[in-house]
């Protein structure tokens, strides 16, 4: 059973105030919101709307309502303010209904049918097999993996899948630069991850090209630019490459051999990452298998007058017709296709395979007018798409230092990346944890690494483009995961320290009508709400918020002398033990639904 219950008590004190509606000639329909003014209550309703009804002041109307409220078990005070009707909740009647709720319904773990009986596809990661994942990955993955997991918490039927681009000119360039410098060396031989021995040869690619283009313009001077001078017959090394991806295409049994070697140890690579991550697939697919896909779609849409002919011989579609300028290439002049008659080709399989409702494709903003464009072109194409497809457009992470370039070596690897934030909380933890051994010290610093890392990727709403900080990722102060874990480790530590001393006690409620008690579980009740939202909007950050909300009231409670546990009345220890135990089983499954371990100690 999942429910929310805050929407339940809500709703059930909004059945009067309905009635008094009805009775008046209004609509139904009241919507208790939190007043926006500090002390002004639980729960607020603005009586304007009602006025020309009525035919009554506000204020008028808001005493009048203020009387069907009397008595209600649920309200314990209701005052009328500027036309504003203004409810303070009967806390010790709501800590009864909240801790039997939060130790048993799915609702308070974050769960829902809010999106029951949809299928939704989200593709995320895309990575290219010819340099391992690196920070900018880490977002993609991360995100892609958590709004993957939101779905679901909120019933939907999701499949995740992956696009690998495992095929090209960029491919090439690693494979020559490993034809002529490689010696045979393997991921065995170099002790190196395989994705990490591909990336060198890219690196290694640009070094050689770049030191030819040196020498060449060294005598020629500059007036040719790079890509230029890759692309004529001046470059040897270019040449190479692009005679090696016509031989990939035409099936040579030598390059095909050294395209699969070297894809599978990229790949291989891939998957150690991604079980670290704890991200995961349903379908992988590859552009080697799929970049072919479109064509016959485009055959189609020429005869249906979808695309025509540009003057150059290339295929088109006229962008006008979505309220853009210019044209855009589908096929290119000789029948060759382009990046997105691919992407046309593998929207219309997923859509006749899996039967979506929805496909999410999470990618950087740098993409947006792509998106814009394919997804203009398909629902020409096919009008059933209308509506379906969604670009999950996210901004850029930089480090302090700048922006990373892969070709160039500056990349920051993912895998190092987890590494140095693992380290970096191993360190911080020794003297903290001067009985764990070596083994048990990495195991605790990788899931505060990893949970910091994942907190603060989701932390910033998706279009946000921000600089990631190593040092306040990992700190167990402020908006932080390791901030969260230690919340629910303390509450481990209470009950661990209570040992069931409360069993068979009779819980005094009242003793949690306090601002630390009611804050703890205002913070609980909006979890439901605000995970929900999170799914629906495609918004994590709205769950890190909740999670860190929960923690910082829960830290306030156990730290504040009025409200110890251990040691209190009968009563009192009794239903401060429920509220322990029912923000920490709601602050874990926060923290799982945002794929962190939960540490029992820290």
């Amino acid at each position: 059973m999942a429910t929310d219950l805050f929407a339940d008590i809500t709703a059930e004190i909004a059945e009067p105030l309905d009635a008094a509606l009805v009775a008046a000639g209004a609509e139904p329909g009241v919507e208790l919101a939190p007043p926006t003014r500090d002390g002004a209550g639980d729960l607020a309703l603005a009586c304007h709307r009602y006025a020309r009804v009525f035919r009554k002041a506000p204020q008028a109307i808001a005493d009048d309502l203020a009387a069907a409220l009397v008595g209600h078990p649920l309200v314990s005070e209701v005052d009328s303010t500027a036309g504003f009707l203004n409810l303070h909740l009967d806390w010790t009647t709501i800590a009864s209904k909240t801790l039997a709720w939060a130790s048993s319904d799915d609702g308070a773990l974050g769960r829902s049918d809010a999106l029951s009986g949809q299928r939704i596809v989200v593709e995320y990661s895309s990575p290219n097999t010819n340099k391992p994942l690196h920070l900018g990955h880490c977002r993609n993955n991360i995100l892609g993996a958590n709004v993957s997991d939101l779905l679901k918490a909120a019933g939907a039927d999701v499949v995740r899948v992956n696009l690998i681009n495992d095929r090209g000119i960029h491919i090439c360039k690693s494979m020559v630069a490993y034809r002529r410098d490689g010696g045979n060396v393997t991921p065995e031989s170099s002790g190196k991850k395989g994705d990490h021995l591909v990336g060198d040869f890219y690196v290694r690619f640009d070094q050689l090209f770049s030191a030819e283009y040196a020498e060449w313009a060294s005598t020629h001077g500059t007036e040719m630019s790079k890509d230029d001078f890759f692309n004529s017959d001046q470059s040897e090394i270019g040449r190479e490459t692009r005679e090696m991806l016509l031989a990939w295409e035409a099936g040579d049994e030598d390059v095909r051999a050294l395209w699969q070697m070297m894809n599978r140890w990229c790949e291989d690579g891939f998957n150690a990452t991604y079980e670290r991550m704890g991200v995961g697939f349903e379908r992988i697919y590859r552009e080697s298998e799929t970049y072919l896909l479109g064509k016959d779609l485009i055959a189609q849409g020429l005869e249906t007058g979808s695309f025509s002919y540009a003057e150059n011989g290339a295929v088109v579609f006229d962008l006008e017709r979505l309220g853009l300028e210019g044209e855009k290439a589908v096929l290119r002049a000789d029948g060759t296709s382009v990046y997105v008659t691919q992407d046309i080709g593998t929207a219309v399989r997923r859509f006749e395979e899996l039967e979506f409702d929805r496909m999410i494709y999470v990618v950087g903003n740098e993409q947006n007018h792509h998106f814009k464009v394919l997804f203009g072109i398909l629902e020409t194409l096919r009008p059933e798409l209308e509506g379906r497809l969604h670009h999950l457009s996210y901004g850029m992470v930089e480090l302090p230092d700048g922006k990373m370039k892969s070709r160039e070596g500056t990349v920051i690897d993912a895998d190092d990346f987890m590494d140095e934030l693992r380290d970096a909380a191993a360190d911080a933890g020794r003297s903290r944890w001067p009985d764990l051994d070596d083994v048990a010290l990495l195991e605790r610093a990788e899931s505060i690494a990893l949970g910091g890392l994942k907190f603060f990727l989701l932390k910033y709403a998706p279009p946000t483009n921000f600089v990631f900080d190593r040092e306040r990722s990992i700190s167990i102060e402020g908006e932080t995961g390791a901030y969260c874990q230690y919340a629910f480790a303390r509450a481990t530590s209470i009950l661990r320290k209570l040992d069931n001393a409360d069993k068979g006690l009779t819980p005094d409620y009242s003793s949690l009508n306090n601002e630390q008690g009611r804050a703890v579980l205002r913070a609980m009740l909006a979890y439901p709400g605000e995970a929900r939202s999170a799914a629906i909007d495609l918004k994590p950050s709205l769950v890190t918020k909740a999670a860190y909300g929960l923690a910082k009231s829960f830290a306030a409670f156990y730290n504040h002398p009025e409200c110890r546990v251990i040691g209190a009345e009968p009563g009192a220890m009794a239903a401060r033990a429920e509220l322990v135990r029912a923000a920490r089983r709601i602050l874990g499954g926060a923290l799982n639904l945002l794929g962190m371990n939960a540490l029992d100690e820290m």
